[in-house]
């Protein structure tokens, strides 16, 4: 992976399809069936209400009722608490390029945080189970400051825990209104597509 402009002091990257790659076919397949919905149609579900529910809004049960009511299908509680088991687990192929260049990043001197809309469930379970968070120096996660992207506060939030300026800050997410926010706070931003897409436009900067 190229390095950073010598003026950047910090790197910010996105959890879900940055860090974390796109779920497999198979793994929303066996939701989406469950559901009896196709795959587009639940994606666009999952969407829906995702919002309140990384910002701590409403819980896991509410959510996974509102998309059953959605689709009119019933929920047991033993099918809930598997929903909520997969949605933990259809996040968690990690991109391990990435984390080698933030472990480089670090080496270097470069302060770096993880920033993602992320429900209280899963942050509790990356917080307790995985050693590669201790490669960002801060961990922003919407649910326990209940903040979600693009909402500028969250990243005013992450640039003060980093103690950078928005100018001395590259901001690596997926979403076009994510990199379109850290853009118009004044700091460097790439839209994530993958690592050689990454890569190009790292020796752009």
């Amino acid at each position: 992976m190229h390095p950073i402009p010598h003026d950047l002091r910090a790197v910010i990257l996105d959890y879900g399809m940055v860090l974390c790659r796109k779920p497999s076919v198979g793994k929303i397949d066996r939701i989406a069936q469950l559901f009896e919905v196709d795959h587009t149609t639940f994606w666009q579900l999952y969407e829906q209400h995702r919002g309140a529910y990384d910002k701590n809004d409403i819980s896991g049960k509410e959510y996974w009722g509102r998309f059953a009511r959605d689709t009119k299908t019933r929920l047991d509680d033993d099918t809930l608490e598997q929903l909520l088991r997969w949605d933990i687990e259809i996040w968690s192929n990690l991109e391990e390029p990435l984390l080698s260049w933030t472990r480089s990043l670090r080496v270097a001197g470069f302060k770096t945080a993880l920033l993602s809309n992320l429900h209280l469930r899963f942050s509790a379970h990356i917080r307790s189970s995985s050693e590669w968070l201790q490669l960002f120096d801060h961990q922003i996660f919407s649910s326990e400051v209940r903040l979600i992207k693009p909402d500028p506060a969250i990243f005013l939030k992450c640039l003060q825990a980093l103690r950078v300026k928005p100018g001395q800050t590259l901001f690596i997410d997926d979403r076009d209104a994510n990199v379109k926010t850290a853009i118009a706070l004044g700091g460097y931003a790439i839209k994530y597509e993958s690592v050689p897409q990454l890569a190009k436009e790292l020796k752009a900067l």
